[in-house]
Order: structure tokens, then C-alpha cells, then sequence
């Protein structure tokens, strides 16, 4: 018994507004797209296949999405959802049982797809609707009930009668349907008066025959994405979610209201974070750190014990124990080992930062390999570009760096080396010596 999902990606998105296709539009970090695939992943569903526009099929950001194992059918003409899922035919042939799925509904869980396949399958149903009850249906399909509670039909609210307008039960657009039965049934749909064929239509069809079924999920799995607006309410409603997953895990949030974290984000416990943070899909937080008030972390690795204070971290890791004072940035693959101490107003680029050393005020690492027990003065800057290339700066171990220093790459600075406060360094400064100066001269005798 198998099952497979098929997603229906092709509509314009028209009330979106904007150039994006629609299911390449955001929430909590990932694309519409990403997360409905997400969701029939969490619902136990291994064979995926995203029917898509012919304007989305060339957007390079599909593959990034889907990877090599989710396929693509392209809907060539917008002739409505029944008619996208025909642009899908016969691609799971040896399934039993097919769950399809609108880009735009992603407040579904994985929890409420696996019970709605147990029901299908138990049930023998051809097809078997997730509905949801809102307290808001305006504007939304409702679904409409027999005497034993079952699904009729889906109408949308231009057609519903009086008794169906007031009711609060609407269509999530999550289906189950028997793989053997649904494409016949496709045929049959006639087109609506604006010649498109929608795919809740088929419904009518299984409840004639008896074998329609439903169930009802929570409140916000009805909420869809139709706009901007409805985008908004659907990216808190799916943070509040990611919050409340990682309070019951031990981590304390400040203020969870103003606390912004993607999905795909692991957190240690014991860590706090403070109120107006941000935290980037693909990162992952340690345990027992602090996060200060106004962090910004984009795909990054902050290991245990570390403190990241009003700082900015991307594309970087800060190890165990570091401090990362207020409005300091570090980025561009950037590694902080063991209780390194970048202070206020720094900037570490494509650098690599030895243990315990300290960069404490408003100076400037790029392209930069800094030793262990190092201390660099206030106003320091590596001076990596030339105008055409950059270079690296090498600072060793022990070095001792004077206030308002400037490295002119490529340079290379020995252990325990040491620079007078403004000096320019542009040659070699080795073991143990001492420059001072523009340019920096050697004021101690050293072997070479």
C-alpha cells in the first residue's frame, strides 16, 4: 500500500500583487512551497510530485527547493486545480492512494495528513476532504454536509444556499483520493462558467456513491494564502507555533510576541533569548546561551555557553563561550573558536578568530587568520583589498596589536609580535618584534 502527494503549485497568484510567483512567497523562512512539501514529508508521504506554471518551471529556485528527488509536471494553460492535476497523470501509477494539496494552505500538520490517509484507508473512501472550522468563512469554499455528517459537496460562497452561508466549515483543499478511481473522474468534471475545472467537484461524484469522506481539522489549518495580508497572519500564526515548540523544550523567550524564529532552527535548552531577536532558517543554537535583545543569527552555529549580544552573526560559527557585543557584525564564514571576545562595533569577514583572543572595540577583521591570546587594539583594520583582489592578514599567537593599527595585505605578523598604536604595517613582522610607525619600523633586535 502506497501512498503519493501530488501539489498544486500553478495558479498566478494575481491577488499577491507582486512579480514572486506565489509559491516561492515566504513564511518563517521558507518558501510556500517548501512548506507544503514539509508538511506530506511530516505526514509520512515519500513520493512527491509539485505541478507547476510554465512561467514557474524555468525559475531557478525550484531546484534548490524540490532537490532531485521531487519531480515536476508543468500545467500549461490556467484551466483550474482539476485540470492542474491531470498534468500529473499516471506519474504514481503503483500508488493506492493519492494525497493532493494546494501550495498556499500551510497551516496543515503532518499530524492531521496522517489521520486523514488512516481514515481514507480505513474507511474505503474514494475521497476524503480535510475541512477545518473558522470563525471567519467569508470568501471561503464551505463544505456541505448529508444527514450522517459526511461531505456532499464543496461550494464556494457565490453558490452556497442560505443554510451552507453561515456555516463555518471550508474546504482546506487536502485530499485523499483512490488512485484508481480519481483520474476517470477528472473527465467528468464539467467546467465552471469561467471555463475553469476545480478539483472539489469530484466530491459530488464519491458521495453519490457513497464513499466520501471527511475530517475536520483545527481552526487555522483553514486559513489559505490569497494575499499579502492573509501572508502576514499566516507567518505569525506559523511563528508562534516554532515559539511555543521551543519554550516546551526549555528555552526561555523574553518576549515571544517581538521573537522571530524561522523553522529549521534548533535550540539548545536553557538558552535565553532576548526580546526583538531574529534567528535565521538553517541555524542552530547551543545550549545554555544567551541571545541579548535585537540579535540578528542567519545560518549559523552558535556553540554552548556563548553569548550573542545585539550583534549580527551570518554564515558563521561562534564557539563555545564566546562573547559578541552590541552592533558588532560577523559574517561571511567567519569561526570564532573557544571564548573569543569581539567587543562593540567590529566586523569579522571570512576570518577565523584563535581562542581567547579579544577584538573589543570598533575594528575591522576581513580575510583574516587570527591566532590564540591575542589582544587587538580599538580602531584596527585589515586593509584586504587592493582594488582588484583580496588578501589575507596573519596574525600569530600571543600577538599584541596596537590601537588604530592597519594591516596592508598580504602580511603576516609573528607570535608574541607587537604593534605601536597607528602604525601601517605593510612587510613581515617576526617572532617577538616590535614595529612602530608609518610605515612600521622594527624597534627590537630579532633573528630572521
Amino acid at each position: 500500500m502506497k501512498v503519493a502527494g501530488i501539489i498544486l503549485a500553478a495558479g498566478n497568484g494575481a491577488r499577491m500583487r507582486t512579480k514572486k510567483p506565489k509559491p516561492l512567497h515566504t513564511v518563517a523562512g521558507l518558501s510556500l512551497l517548501a512548506h507544503t512539501v514539509r508538511i506530506m514529508r511530516a505526514g509520512g508521504i515519500g513520493a512527491i510530485q509539485v505541478v507547476v506554471s510554465r512561467a514557474l518551471a524555468g525559475h531557478p529556485a525550484l531546484k534548490d527547493i524540490l532537490g532531485d528527488d521531487i519531480e515536476i509536471s508543468v500545467q500549461t494553460e490556467p484551466r483550474g486545480t482539476a485540470d492542474a492535476l491531470k498534468a500529473a497523470r499516471s506519474v504514481f501509477a503503483a500508488a493506492d492512494t493519492l494525497v493532493v494539496a494546494p501550495v498556499d494552505m500551510i497551516l496543515v500538520t503532518g499530524e492531521f495528513v496522517r489521520r486523514m490517509i488512516t481514515l481514507h484507508r480505513e474507511s474505503n473512501a474514494l475521497s476524503t476532504i480535510l475541512a477545518s472550522e473558522v470563525d471567519d468563512a467569508s470568501g471561503l469554499g464551505r463544505v456541505k454536509l448529508d444527514d450522517l455528517g459526511q461531505p456532499v459537496s464543496v461550494l464556494e460562497e457565490t453558490e452556497t444556499d442560505e443554510s451552507s452561508l453561515h456555516s463555518n466549515l471550508v474546504n482546506t483543499a487536502w485530499y485523499c483520493f483512490d488512485n484508481n478511481w480519481i483520474w476517470d473522474v477528472l473527465n467528468s468534471v464539467e467546467p465552471a462558467r469561467n471555463g475553469e475545472i476545480y478539483l472539489p467537484r469530484v466530491i459530488e461524484n464519491a458521495s453519490e456513491l457513497g464513499r466520501a469522506m471527511m475530517l475536520v481539522s483545527d481552526p487555522d489549518a483553514g486559513r489559505g494564502i490569497n494575499d499579502l495580508k492573509q501572508l502576514a497572519v499566516v507567518e505569525k500564526i506559523m511563528r508562534r507555533r516554532a515559539n511555543e515548540l521551543h519554550m516546551q523544550s526549555g528555552v526561555t523567550i523574553q518576549d515571544p510576541d517581538s521573537t522571530y524564529i524561522d523553522l529549521d532552527v534548533e535550540i539548545g535548552c536553557d538558552t535565553y533569548i532576548g526580546a526583538g531577536s531574529h534567528i535565521g532558517a538553517g541555524s542552530k543554537i547551543g545550549r545554555n546561551v544567551i541571545i541579548g535583545s535585537n540579535t540578528k543569527i542567519t545560518r549559523s552555529l552558535i556553540l554552548d555557553d556563548a553569548t550573542v549580544d545585539g550583534a549580527r552573526v551570518v554564515d558563521s560559527t561562534i564557539g563555545d563561550k564566546c562573547f559578541v557585543g552590541s552592533n558588532s557584525l560577523v559574517r561571511g564564514g567567519s569561526e570564532l573558536k573557544m571564548e573569543v571576545k569581539i567587543g562593540n562595533l567590529v566586523e569579522i569577514k571570512h576570518s577565523v578568530i584563535g581562542s581567547n583572543s579579544r577584538i573589543s572595540h570598533f575594528s575591522y577583521m576581513g580575510d583574516a587568520t587570527v591566532g590564540e591570546n591575542v589582544n587587538i587594539g580599538a580602531g584596527t583594520v585589515t586593509c584586504n583589498f587592493d582594488g582588484i583582489e583580496k588578501h589575507r592578514t596573519l596574525i600569530g599567537d600571543g600577538a599584541f596589536i596596537g590601537s588604530n593599527t592597519m594591516f596592508i595585505a598580504p602580511v603576516k605578523i609573528g607570535n608574541f609580535a607587537r604593534t605601536g598604536a597607528g602604525a601601517v604595517v605593510r612587510s613581515e613582522v617576526y617572532e617577538g618584534e616590535t614595529v612602530v610607525g608609518v610605515p612600521a619600523k622594527s624597534i627590537t633586535s630579532t633573528s630572521k
